[in-house]
Formats: C-alpha cells, sequence, structure tokens
C-alpha cells in the first residue's frame, strides 16, 4: 500500500510540476493530454511499435524538443527496434541506417544511468553526425528498464529554449518507465504466443500419431510433421542415431524480441510431449499384436476342440456304414472319410501355423517387406531401394499385408527373371485411404512377349480388392509397376 501510495504521490507531483510549466491554460491542458495518451498506450496498443511511437512524440512535446528517438535493446545485446520523432522523410532517407548504439547513445546503454548535456558536440564521448544529419545540441538520453532489466533508452535533443532541466528529466524518466512496460507487455505477450503455438502443434502431433495417421517408427515424417505444425526452421527438429526426437536450438537463435531460455524450454517441452505420444503409439501397436495373438490362440483351441473333434466323428460314422467298399456306394463314402483325414490334417496344419506366436518381424508389415526385398536380390547383381511412406504398420490389416508382400514379392520376381535390370525401386505408402506399391526397374522394358501371366495376376489382385493396377514404361527405360487399393477393403 505504501509503494502504491507513493507512485501515487510522484504521479501527481509531476503533472502539477508540467502544469506549473506550461505557458497558459491551454497549454497546460494540452501537456496532461500527452502525458494521459502516453499512458494509454501502455495498455491499448497490441502493436509494441505503435505505443513506443505515441511515447516518443509525446516525450518530444513535453520537453520542447525538436528531435525525439527510442531504441529498444534485444535479448542479445543489439538494438532491436528504433523509432524517431521530429526528422522528415526525406532527411530519414538520406540519412540510411539507424544508428548502431556508438558514441553518446552506447553511453546511455553502457552507464544505465541519465545523461544530460548542454552542448551534445562538447562531451568527449560524442562521436559526430553523418552526412545529412541535422545538427544537434542539447541532449537529455535516459535509460528503459524494469525491475534492473535494460529494455532500451529514449533520446530527446535540441530544446527550444536552452539546456534540458531538472523536470525534464524526471517527465522523460515517467515516460521511459511506460515504455518499458509497454516493452515487458509485448515480450510477454509474444511469449504466450509462441507457446500457444508450440502447445497447439505438440497437441495435433499426438493426435496423429495416437488416430494411426502417422506411424511411430516413421521419425522423417514426425520430423515433417513438426517443422511444419511448428514453424520451426530446418534443423532445429531431428533426429538421433536411435531415431529419437531431438530439439536442437539454431545457430542463429536470439533473433528480434525472443528470449533465448524461454524458447528453449518450450522446444524441450515439445519434444518430451511428443516422444510420450510416440511411446503411447507403440504400445496400442503392441496391444493389438498381443490382441491378434490372442486371438489366433483362441481359434486354435476351437478348431481343435470342436472342429476336428465334429469331423473325426462324422468320418467314424461314415466308416461304419461302408460295408463294400468295392460297390459304387462304398466306393463314394470311403472318399469323403479320406477327404475328411485330409481335411483334418489341414486344419491341424493350421492350428500349428496359428499356434506359433507372431513375431515383432512377422507382424510388421514394414519388416517383412524388407525382408522379402532381401531375400529375393541376394545373389542377384542389382541394386535396390525401399522406401515407405504413411502408417503403414499401423492402417493396413494382416490380411491386406499378407496381400501387399504377395504383390511386391510377384513384381520382383518379374524384375529378377524378366527385365535383366541393373536397379529396382520399390515404394510401399499409405495416403488417405489407399495403399500403393510402386516398383520400377531400369531394365529392357515389357518388350513383345505375349505371356504375361504375372502381371495379370497382379490385376486380378488389385480388382478384386475394386483397386487398380497399371504398367507403363518407366522413365528410366525400364518398367514402372503401379498397384492401388483401398486399405479399408475387406
Amino acid at each position: 500500500m505504501a509503494a502504491l501510495v507513493g507512485e501515487s504521490d510522484e504521479l501527481e507531483t509531476l503533472v502539477r510540476r508540467v502544469l506549473d510549466d506550461a505557458a497558459d491554460e491551454a497549454e497546460g491542458r494540452h501537456r496532461v493530454s500527452l502525458l494521459i495518451s502516453a499512458s494509454q498506450a501502455v495498455t491499448r496498443d497490441l502493436d509494441l511499435t505503435t505505443a513506443l511511437q505515441r511515447i516518443v512524440e509525446a516525450a518530444r512535446q513535453l520537453v520542447r524538443a525538436r528531435y525525439g528517438a527510442l531504441g529498444v535493446i534485444a535479448p542479445d545485446g543489439g538494438l532491436e527496434r528504433f523509432l524517431h520523432a521530429g526528422l522528415d522523410d526525406e532527411t530519414v532517407t538520406l540519412l540510411g541506417r539507424p544508428p548502431s548504439g556508438r558514441g553518446i547513445l552506447g553511453a546511455v546503454i553502457a552507464d544505465d544511468a541519465t545523461i544530460r548535456l548542454p552542448r551534445l558536440s562538447d562531451d568527449p564521448r560524442s562521436v559526430g553526425f553523418p552526412s545529412h544529419h541535422p545538427p544537434m545540441n542539447s541532449f537529455l538520453g535516459v535509460p528503459i528498464h524494469v525491475d534492473g532489466e535494460a529494455y532500451g533508452n529514449l533520446y530527446l535533443t535540441e530544446r527550444d529554449s536552452g539546456p534540458f532541466d531538472d523536470l525534464d528529466a524526471s517527465v522523460i524518466a515517467s515516460l521511459a518507465a511506460m515504455a518499458g512496460t509497454a516493452i515487458a507487455n509485448s515480450r510477454l505477450y509474444a511469449r504466450s504466443e509462441r507457446s500457444r503455438v508450440w502447445l497447439e502443434a505438440a497437441e495435433e502431433l499426438s493426435r496423429r500419431l495416437l488416430a494411426g495417421e502417422l506411424s511411430p517408427d516413421n521419425g522423417p515424417d514426425i520430423v515433417s510433421a513438426a517443422l511444419a505444425l511448428t514453424g520451426a526452421p530446418t534443423g532445429q527438429i531431428t533426429l538421433d542415431d536411435d531415431a529419437r526426437l531431438i530439439g536442437t536450438p539454431p545457430a542463429d537463435a536470439g533473433g528480434a524480441g525472443t528470449d533465448d531460455a524461454t524458447d528453449d524450454a518450450m522446444l524441450t517441452r515439445f519434444v518430451e510431449s511428443v516422444t510420450i505420444a510416440r511411446e503411447l503409439a507403440r504400445a496400442r501397436v503392441d496391444e493389438r499384436r498381443i490382441a491378434l495373438a490372442d486371438e489366433r490362440d483362441r481359434i486354435a483351441r476351437d478348431l481343435h476342440d470342436h472342429v476336428i473333434q465334429s469331423l473325426f466323428a462324422v468320418g467314424l460314422s461314415l466308416q461304419s456304414v461302408v460295408g463294400d467298399p468295392t460297390t459304387p456306394t462304398g466306393a463314394r463314402i470311403a472318399s469323403q472319410v479320406d477327404a475328411i483325414d485330409s481335411t483334418i490334417r489341414q486344419i491341424r496344419q493350421a492350428i500349428y501355423r496359428l499356434s506359433a506366436p507372431p513375431s515383432a518381424a512377422a507382424y510388421s508389415l514394414r519388416a517383412r517387406i524388407n525382408t522379402l526385398v532381401r531375400e529375393t536380390l541376394e545373389g542377384e547383381d542389382l541394386d535396390s531401394g525401399l522406401e515407405f511412406q504413411g502408417p503403414v504398420d499401423t492402417l493396413v490389416n494382416s490380411e491386406l499385408g499378407d496381400e501387399v508382400v504377395a504383390v511386391v514379392r510377384e513384381a520382383l520376381s518379374n524384375a529378377v527373371r524378366h527385365a535383366k535390370a541393373s536397379r529396382v525401386d520399390v515404394a510401399v505408402a499409405v495416403r488417405g485411404a489407399e495403399v500403393s506399391i510402386r516398383v520400377v526397374d531400369d531394365g529392357r522394358g515389357l518388350g513383345e512377349s505375349t505371356r504375361r501371366s504375372g502381371l495379370e495376376n497382379l490385376r486380378g489382385r488389385a480388382v478384386e480388392r475394386g483397386g487398380t493396377f497399371a504398367v507403363a514404361t518407366a522413365p528410366t527405360g525400364g518398367t514402372e509397376l503401379l498397384w492401388r487399393v483401398p486399405w479399408g477393403a475387406s
């Protein structure tokens, strides 16, 4: 409470002194309105440049200075903004770049104290003016800071009635405090906006991972999505050697109006959040794998306990009525018993396959295709390339996965046996509601052969699932196969 009373008394004293310094009542009202306008700029103008421009203009008029300027120091120590009042557009154009903070302007920054000079050129710290610069004699420079932290400086020159006095210094100090509040508020708002962007990006990326739109094992796609959502520069979000997401601040961090420590913390929280989402997405894949294994066990038990036993009972009943197997009726019944025995053997083989726990390689379509390509091309004089795009392991079910593996096997076999190629490239992608397989070789092309049973087989597989199959001459001169089906097809 004492602090508030002190601030109120200080402001009241300042207003009274401003009024006493006015030539008449009208000027007094005008000077008070300038103070009010400057104070309102702090709370009403979200745009920092607009608020500071109003403050520097009010400062110039309140102390009857011909020129005024305000410099804002960036977190990295450079000059973030430089605003001025009193200079016409032509002079500003001729002067070119704003001052860099040397000389007496730099002294206000370095000393972090008010400097008041009756004649600027008499001070040994003055470095003179560039060409086209208007003459400036009297000078008043006041630092802008909040809670001991330097934010910038407010400068006035060329007072119309001699050197600046104590009242002028008090007025400008109050306006410098207002400017400090405006700068602090603007940076706080910018920081909250950056935080919002990072938070929303983390939420969206987590949603895509948990919804299966992004595979948790597809690191490059995750990085691309992260950069697009956050607007971060390339290289700020990358993968380490173990395909884990990492955040690396860019080399030129510390740009205008930013806080390195705060931005690093936002980046760290983003990476941690997405990493957790990746682990949860992997856990869901594992849960589905376990559920699949449980279902296989249940089916195997049902086949053994019910289907085989029922078939065995039917077979025994038929054998009991065979009679003479040489008669037509006996022979037919005997053949059906043999068929039942064969079916029982097939079911037992299926039970054995179902009972074998699916390995990660068998469950992962990516791993299966990787193994297929390696085994098919092993020993062949062929270079190869393999690319996956989209949530291949997440959205492609086991039935369609078997079909995809069969298509890739057939396409690779064609390239090995008939194309006489030196390279073959395979790309498997899941985009939208479609699974596509593209196989390109640089071999001799389709040729004139009329025996294309393998290609017709690929076409038939696509048509059965409501998809398409196309074969054409590749840009390399070889053959390009493109097989597409809906991933939701049964």
